[in-house]
């Protein structure tokens, strides 16, 4: 029977299915180098958070068939030395879509009352700061969302939908005509967008090209009235600069998922400050998202072992050769 280790805690649906074919390990508390040892050993992996599948690690591996990333960022595996090697890599591109979207939603809903600031002040007993904080209304607001795709898309359609508000877009990878078509206000320049709308949500992957796109001139551009949200990754937003954004009143608020680096520092200045909202990257974290996501990694994962086409490889390429 083949071996399929999993590092981190998966949906226990996802488990009973690759166990119906596959011995599965499930070393949670093991170290990065512990786990390099079993991977020489078995013939698949699930990859979640807290291992890094580098070049060097994929170069020390040759006899695996199979990584399955447990979640639609591919920043923990290297594709392209993967492909080099003939390993193929599916993700999960459709399980996180709905719950990111919901919990983008809510830090803006959030942001916008200052939920946290009331909320720790009603703990505490001051009831009478209902008399000097107030919040903003939504509904017919312009949203700017950076990153149009299946979370962006559904982030926008919630917000349609719930609020009546604007949908503004920026997305390179995406033609002005496909924006319109759905019905979004398409923009070519992200600052200029962040200049126009109340919101603007973050929905891009984390890349090289993506790095710090949310500087200080964006939020400069968003201005005092303003609300950032990031559920996407750390990196796309320079976050001494929010920091900084947040401190000044240069924008009004601000509801972050993720950070840079992960886990934040406990000395972050974020957590000492009153106009944002934080959550611990568990925007995907819901019992039917982790489902959806186990499910379709465990089913790609034994197809490929099965000799199968998966249905979401992260490189078709490989299986060309």
């Amino acid at each position: 029977m083949k071996k399929v280790l999993v590092n981190k805690p998966i949906h226990e649906d996802a488990i009973k299915l690759l166990a119906t074919e596959v011995e599965v390990l499930t070393p949670y508390s093991a170290t990065s180098d512990e786990i390099l040892e079993m991977l020489l050993k078995v013939n698949g992996m699930v990859l979640c958070v807290g291992f890094t599948a580098t070049a060097s690690v994929l170069e020390k591996i040759p006899g695996i068939e199979v990584i399955g990333r447990h979640g639609v960022g591919l920043e923990n595996v290297d594709v392209n030395a993967a492909t080099q090697n003939g390993i193929p890599i599916t993700f999960t591109p459709e399980g996180v879509t709905e719950s990111t979207a919901e919990h983008a939603f809510l830090l803006m809903v959030a942001a916008a009352r200052k939920l946290c600031l009331l909320d720790k002040a009603t703990r505490s007993g001051n009831f009478k700061i209902r008399d000097s904080v107030v919040g903003v209304e939504l509904l017919g607001k312009k949203v700017g969302v950076a990153g149009f795709g299946r979370i962006g898309q559904r982030f926008a359609e919630i917000c349609r939908d719930a609020f009546k508000m604007e949908i503004h877009a920026f997305d390179p990878f995406i033609s002005t005509s496909k924006i319109e078509t759905w019905g979004a206000i398409p923009h070519t320049d992200l600052m200029e967008m962040a200049s126009v709308v109340s919101v603007l949500s973050v929905h891009t992957p984390a890349t090289p090209q993506t790095l710090h796109m949310i500087n200080a001139e964006v939020l400069k551009a968003l201005g005092k009235n303003g609300f950032l949200i990031n559920c996407a990754r750390g990196p796309v937003v320079d976050e001494p600069a929010l920091i900084a954004a947040l401190q000044n009143n240069v924008i009004a608020g601000a509801g972050v998922d993720v950070y840079d680096p992960e886990p934040p520092l406990p000395t972050n200045p974020l957590f000492s400050l009153d106009n944002v909202i934080l959550t611990p990257h568990l925007a995907s974290f819901t019992e039917e998202g982790r489902q959806r996501m186990g499910m379709m990694v465990a089913e790609d994962v034994l197809r490929v072992l099965r000799g199968e086409m998966p249905k979401y490889p992260a490189n078709p390429e490989v299986f060309n050769n």
